[in-house]
């Protein structure tokens, strides 16, 4: 009797699959999107998969605070009242937006105990696949940290709508290796020496890495912020040796870390240690500026200077 049940039950539905089947691949028909949502992507905790639900983008905020709002919720909201494990591959450090390049800046550490390769690709798949979506972003670029490595190594990864149409081919680093930064001392007074381990993709030249990580700031406790927060680097190009540093308006900001010669030198000794560049102009918007905060000269080129080294402790030891 139960076989022959199972018997008219397969003859059922092979007729029903025949039925369906056409030379044409049936679509993938999502939802239709309300006016004023996106669809936001999440990593499902039970399914391991990429799923999304829609999403109001807040109305009254400026670009930038829209951005933070839907990395927050992305991070550590419950989209779909599921389990989302985003926050588990990837912890978020900092995000800031440049509307200058419609680049979405975002600082993660990846020291966890997921320790699973995959969902961290499909977390940057759902991060881009989110944030594409907004009319003023083209750009994601991921500063990914990891605290577990004793050089505290860092990569510079970015994405755009078109980078996971196949996610399993993300990545196809070209090298890897340490660049030499410079960070305040605890005075402010003088420059520490700030090994930082990189990875470096097609996309992102060396001389950006190093004004990004400047940026970004020192990880480490002893070092001070040299950079003004909000600063944002315009453009950066190299000619016969010499750097050209155009940085935003907010490198004017005060800063009370350090000397304002410290910040300048941060750059230029930084920048200096890589082996194609010997001398830094900076720009200000794309012009050269007289004075840094109206004390200390900037219109000039820049050379290395070893006297403004501070010698570290376990240098002396």
């Amino acid at each position: 009797m139960k076989k022959w049940m199972f018997a008219l039950l397969s003859m059922l539905l092979i007729v029903i699959l025949t039925s369906c089947t056409s030379d044409e691949p049936v679509p993938v028909v999502e939802e239709e999107l309300k006016e004023g949502y996106i669809y936001l992507y999440y990593v499902n905790g039970n399914t391991f998969e990429l799923e999304h639900e829609q999403y109001k983008v807040p109305a009254n905020s400026s670009e930038a605070k829209r951005v933070a709002m839907i990395l927050e919720y992305m991070m550590h909201g419950t989209p779909g009242d599921q389990t989302n494990i985003m926050s588990s591959a990837l912890t978020m450090i900092q995000s800031s937006y440049d509307e200058d390049h419609n680049l979405v800046k975002i600082t993660v550490n990846s020291a966890n105990n997921l320790n699973d390769e995959y969902v961290e690709v499909l977390t940057k798949e759902a991060i881009t696949k989110t944030l594409c979506q907004l009319d003023y972003v083209n750009t994601i670029q991921l500063e990914i940290y990891d605290s577990s490595t004793m050089l505290e190594g860092t990569r510079f990864e970015r994405y755009d709508a078109a980078s996971f149409v196949n996610a399993e081919e993300v990545g196809g680093f070209l090298q890897k290796g340490t660049i030499t930064i410079y960070f305040a001392n605890e005075t402010g007074d003088r420059l520490l020496e700030y090994g930082k381990s990189v990875e470096i993709t097609n996309n992102v030249s060396l001389e950006q890495i190093v004004m990004e990580s400047l940026i970004t700031g020192p990880l480490r406790e002893g070092y001070g912020q040299t950079i003004p927060e909000g600063t944002t680097l315009k453009r950066i190009s190299i000619k016969d040796g010499t750097c050209y540093v155009d940085l935003s308006g907010d490198f004017n900001a005060p800063l009370d870390t350090c000397k304002d010669y410290v910040t300048i030198y941060s750059i230029v000794n930084s920048l200096c240690e890589l082996p194609t560049i010997s001398k830094v102009q900076f720009l200000i918007d794309g012009q050269k500026q007289e004075f840094y905060r109206e004390s200390y000269p900037m219109d000039g080129i820049f050379e290395f200077q070893e006297g403004l080294i501070e010698e570290n402790e376990e240098d002396k030891e």
